[in-house]
């Protein structure tokens, strides 16, 4: 029997992000293109302190959503505008220079890791879910069904979706932390 010592992830830390993003500002002589819609929303997820939850709902190192890492990863998944048609085709925006940059020049992986994406999106939609939630709300749904109902209303897939149960912890995590009774 094979035993697997390590596993491989790819990991992109900020500083090589704020590395080639320099390199691309630099090169490019362009500015960011992040829409203030984006922006706003990264900011709604730091005032609600949703990105301070891990996947397991407890609380840790908060992920910095005023960063341009957090708020690139933000735009390259369609958060806050219309510009890209679907997950990958932020490659094909011919309107910004820089990530045209990112893309041209070998860097389209840095919008790959995993562990940052999956966390940005739950924030995102934790978030918007608890957004209308005020501490000590009373009768509420729990968490499981107010992220499940988000989900439906968009068509997506609650079923083996890992950034879905990212999303039920957050949610679960701050209605336990505001104190928030469920029904």
């Amino acid at each position: 029997m094979i035993k697997l010592k390590h596993l491989i992830t790819e990991i992109v830390t900020s500083s090589e992000f704020e590395k080639a993003l320099k390199q691309a500002k630099k090169e490019t002589g362009a500015k960011d293109m992040i829409p203030s819609k984006t922006i706003s929303m990264c900011k709604d997820v730091g005032k609600l302190k949703i990105n301070k939850y891990d996947y397991k709902g407890k609380k840790g190192k908060a992920r910095k959503v005023n960063s341009p890492m957090y708020q690139y990863y933000a735009y390259v998944q369609g958060w806050g505008h219309s510009k890209f048609k679907g997950p990958g085709t932020w490659v094909w925006y011919e309107d910004d220079k820089i990530l045209q940059h990112f893309y041209h020049h070998g860097h389209h992986k840095i919008f790959e890791y995993s562990y940052l994406k999956w966390h940005v999106t739950s924030d995102l939609q934790a978030a918007q879910i608890v957004a209308n939630l005020s501490p000590g709300d009373k009768n509420v749904e729990p968490g499981y069904y107010l992220a499940k109902d988000y989900y439906n209303s968009f068509g997506d897939y609650t079923s083996r979706n890992v950034v879905f149960d990212y999303c039920v912890t957050k949610v679960e995590a701050w209605m336990r932390d505001n104190k928030i009774e469920t029904l």
